[in-house]
């Protein structure tokens, strides 16, 4: 699949991949309202299980795209991490939580880069990799 094949995955993971990141600088002011009473943890929960299903969508599209599969999996599979974390702090050990706020950090990274990466082939056509930023 090339040219027009693939133009639809492409610019739905450019979208999809923002979204995401845009979601989960959204997830970390939840966090903090929940953890300060503003709120429950209960929307900052419903965010997380739907950028989880993002992610795998994302996924799906990197795989039509045939392009960041690997960096849309380590994505979705921080993000898998991320919910079992959650899950995990909130049922049993509180250290699962303590976890799950360091993997925050990991899943933010991912997204960006990801995001970046999508956006940036978009404007120069190229792929992002080795001297693709200029150095001043």
């Amino acid at each position: 699949m090339r040219g027009a094949e693939v133009g639809w995955a492409r610019t739905t993971q450019r979208f999809l991949a923002s979204l995401i990141a845009a979601a989960v600088a959204v997830q970390f002011f939840l966090a903090g309202a929940g953890a300060f009473g503003a709120t429950s943890f209960a929307p900052h929960r419903t965010l997380g299980w739907a950028i989880l299903f993002a992610a795998a969508v994302e996924l799906l599209v990197a795989f039509a795209a045939v392009r960041f599969v690997r960096r849309s999996a380590i994505l979705f599979l921080l993000v898998a991490l991320q919910a079992a974390l959650g899950v995990l702090g909130a049922d049993t050990q509180a250290w699962f939580g303590a976890l799950h706020g360091l993997n925050a950090l990991g899943v933010m990274a991912a997204a960006g880069i990801l995001a970046r990466a999508a956006w940036l082939t978009s404007f120069t056509g190229r792929r992002p990799g080795r001297g693709s930023v200029k150095k001043v």
